[in-house]
């Protein structure tokens, strides 16, 4: 995909530029956007604010630049900072709509230098944040936002990918480099303290300056024109420091600005950085949260270290967070020094975090910083003296998700003759009974889409190409459901191994949105389920034999990226069950065996082996009511084996034979809407479909095998597909197949009524058949 312009209606995704090589990752893959993730941005939101003396100011920070008017989660916001009489003060900055925190710091100020401060602050739904002056003074303020992150509701299929944060135990990458006067220093962190040589967009540290007359420092990407926001205003009254999140330039590369003659010795301590969506590593989403106070006015020692958990504190979660974004406050009464924060049960790094330049000011410093195995964070003073320290918590971030790895082979092969998907959707306004949906991929690589407004006349199926796909094409059975809202959703495995997502824009009439890269670098085609919650879960197997599941961020919202999970080892597309306490997976391996687990709170668990060995093709299901499920599959000699699961819910792990059928392809089974009985269909070598199913309910004995016969006799080219629905009479089901010309059928039961409630005899079922409209050519 990177190797060429492609276009899916009307959504243009270009290869990556010579000058961004460093975005560049092993492979095409990428993630989709996502909440949380991180999006460059450089704007001035005041240029002059003034804020008197335990006042309140209320701040845009959204609607500006490429900042976005609405749906904004947090802004990276950096502030300088100076008072307009000698002394001292701090700031706190909250999202507008949040009470005010008490007893936090977010920027310090003083009345002689300028101050820089950056923090990642939560934003108030009006896209305001408040600024509270705790100090006496008069301040004068300028605020840049550097970034900013999105609201769920605010990511949709069309947004943009933005970059996910991977924290770094902190190293120094460059130490006492000079900034000549009124000149830049140009470095690429790539490849330095943990930075990967590919796949940055930026890279988070902490630049301390040390200089012997007032001047200001601007960080800013190679090949761009200098912004004129400072990133330090460094004084001769000590080292000074600040969080930078630096965007990467030309060749990875990130210039330093110094804007007076006064030559400026800096320091560099990496953190974290950022990692672009087609970046094969596994990054976080960013949080931001209300300001609240960790760690408060504790003494720490000279040369002593202070350890704290941030979990279950301040509203970050108590588990699964893998790092903080933190402010540290420190003052000493005796002597200069700086303090380190780092991982528990990490060496301790050489870098700064932030210093404490006089004996009598405090000063401020921000982190993202990483935790420990043990989910705690060290503070470490590296001064001589006792310092008062406080920590408050901005933001947190959780894992996102990585694209799988790239596959051995160039690409995936079109597969020929995949079944048709086919479900009944919700009832359209004034209506009573849904449409039919059906879905496939021909031999060409197309996906066609097809709609049946009568359900008794199955001439009334419109058919419509819906894939556009000018430089790839599909291949496989899509996945299509139907989300919380009614509109549908469809997704295709593509001949690059990318999972490609097409939801409607409108239910009724019924329109078509654009098409979007779920990114994946898959070998088996997407299969779809709803959760309990109507949140929409796709699940995958990537080339490696690895299961990946993309759970949709909330009801009608953007698809999530792709998240490994703990079954492997895989050929083939899995099978998805929705049962009481989550989804149920099944999947086949590469000796034969099918697998089981459940899907739920985004992990698989519980994941065993049905036993035996040889099955081929897809498995089938049955859900029988209290959620056991009967699993069929294919044997090695064609015949159809079954299991069921107890009333424990476990499975015996031995296959049973269902009669003497010899199948050629996979079966498809369902409990009969009509009857409470399985039923199962196959196809046989010659095209013919046979079927069977229990004697009475629940009884795991089968009817003897039929072929079934009707005045029409279609060769299947494709296995069958079993569906139910309720048409007009009631609940009922039917079975599509298509022939060699890709021309589909649809064969829906007959069942004598009577034989519900008895026994049914080899020959209680027989099907109507119906052909359906020709397909696009």
């Amino acid at each position: 995909m990177a190797a060429a312009l492609m276009v899916f209606s009307g959504i243009v995704v270009t290869p990556p530029t010579a000058a961004n090589a460093h975005r560049t990752a092993q492979a095409s893959a990428w993630v989709p956007p996502s909440a949380g993730q991180f999006h460059s941005a450089r704007v001035r939101v005041a240029r002059a604010l003034s804020i008197a003396g335990n006042a309140t100011a209320t701040l845009k920070v959204t609607g500006v630049g490429t900042v976005p008017a609405t749906g904004v989660a947090s802004v990276a916001l950096n502030l300088s900072t100076k008072a307009t009489a000698a002394g001292q003060g701090a700031l706190i900055v909250y999202p507008s709509d949040g009470n005010q925190p008490v007893g936090i710091t977010g920027a310090r100020y003083r009345g002689d230098i300028w101050n820089n401060d950056l923090l990642v602050v939560k934003v108030g739904a009006d896209g305001n944040v408040k600024i509270k002056n705790t100090g006496a003074l008069t301040v004068t303020v300028r605020a840049d936002v550097h970034g900013y992150t999105l609201l769920p509701e605010a990511v949709t299929p069309a947004s943009a990918a933005g970059s996910r944060f991977v924290g770094l135990t902190p190293a120094r990458i460059l130490a006492g480099h000079v900034v000549p006067g009124e000149g830049d220093h140009t470095f690429s962190p790539l490849g330095m303290g943990g930075v990967p040589t590919s796949g940055v967009s930026h890279v988070v540290f902490t630049l301390v300056g040390s200089v012997t007359a007032a001047t200001a420092l601007i960080v800013h990407p190679l090949g761009t024109t200098r912004p004129t926001d400072a990133n330090l205003h460094a004084s001769p009254d000590g080292y000074k420091d600040n969080l930078v999140i630096a965007e990467l330039g030309t060749d990875g590369k990130v210039v330093i600005s110094n804007t007076t003659p006064t030559p400026v010795k800096i320091w560099i301590d990496v953190s974290g950085y950022f990692a672009t969506p087609e970046a094969a590593v596994a990054g976080s989403a960013l949080v931001p949260v209300q300001p609240t106070r960790l760690v408060n006015n504790v003494n720490l020692g000279g040369y002593a270290n202070h350890t704290f958990s941030p979990l279950g504190k301040g509203g970050v979660p108590a588990s699964g967070v893998t790092s903080v974004g933190i402010n540290l406050t420190v003052r000493s009464a005796t002597d200069t020094g700086w303090v380190r924060v780092f991982p528990t049960a990490e060496a301790m790094p050489d870098t700064w975090v932030a210093g404490y330049p006089t004996k009598t000011y405090y000063n401020a410093g921000a982190v993202v910083a990483k935790l420990g195995s043990d989910g705690q964070i060290t503070v470490y003073n590296g001064g001589n003296h006792p310092v008062e320290l406080s920590v408050d918590v901005y933001a947190y971030t959780v894992p996102a998700c990585a694209p799988p790895p790239a596959p051995a082979s160039s690409g995936v092969e079109i597969e020929r003759y995949s079944p048709t998907t086919v479900l009944q959707a919700s009832p359209l306004p004034g209506a009573s009974l849904g449409t039919l949906e059906y879905a496939f991929s021909d031999n060409v690589g197309r996906l066609v889409h097809g709609r049946q407004g009568s359900l008794d006349d199955f001439n009334t199926i419109q058919w419509q190409v819906i894939s556009d796909v000018e430089t790839s094409a599909v291949s496989g059975r899509p996945g299509m459901i139907e989300q919380a809202d009614g509109r549908l959703r469809v997704m295709a495995l593509t001949t690059t191994g990318n999972v490609w997502l097409r939801p409607q824009a409108a239910k009724h009439p019924p329109a078509w949105a654009g098409w979007t890269n779920l990114g994946g670098l898959m070998s088996s085609p997407p299969v779809v389920a709803k959760r309990s919650d109507n949140v929409v879960v796709a699940f995958a197997v990537d080339a490696g034999g690895t299961l990946w599941a993309s759970p949709q961020e909330g009801q009608n919202g953007g698809q999530g990226c792709w998240s490994p999970l703990a079954m492997t080892g895989l050929t083939g597309a899995p099978v998805v069950v929705r049962v009481a306490t989550g989804l149920q997976v099944f999947a086949r391996d590469t000796a034969g065996t099918i697998k089981t687990g459940l899907y739920a709170d985004g992990s698989l668990s519980g994941v065993t082996s049905l036993g035996g060995s040889g099955l081929t093709g897809t498995p089938a299901v049955a859900f029988y009511p209290g959620s056991r499920l009967r699993v069929f599959a294919r044997a090695g000699d064609g015949s159809i084996v079954t299991q069921m699961q107890d009333a424990a819910g476990d499975f015996p792990g031995t296959w049973e034979q269902v009669g003497s059928f010899v199948a050629a392809g996979s079966p498809s089974a369902l409990l009969s809407p009509i009857t409470g009985t399985a039923e199962v269909v196959a196809r046989d070598a010659d095209g013919a479909i046979h079927f069977t199913g229990e004697t009475t309910q629940g009884s795991g004995t089968w009817r003897a095998w039929k072929r079934v016969d009707t005045d029409i006799q279609v060769v299947a080219a494709t296995d069958p597909t079993v569906f139910p629905y309720t048409g007009s009479s009631g609940q009922t089901w039917a079975y599509a197949v298509r022939d060699l010309d890709n021309r589909s059928y649809v064969f829906t039961v007959r069942t004598n009524p009577a034989a519900a409630w008895g026994d049914l005899q080899d020959d209680a079922v027989t099907f109507v058949p119906h052909t359906l409209p020709e397909p696009p050519k």
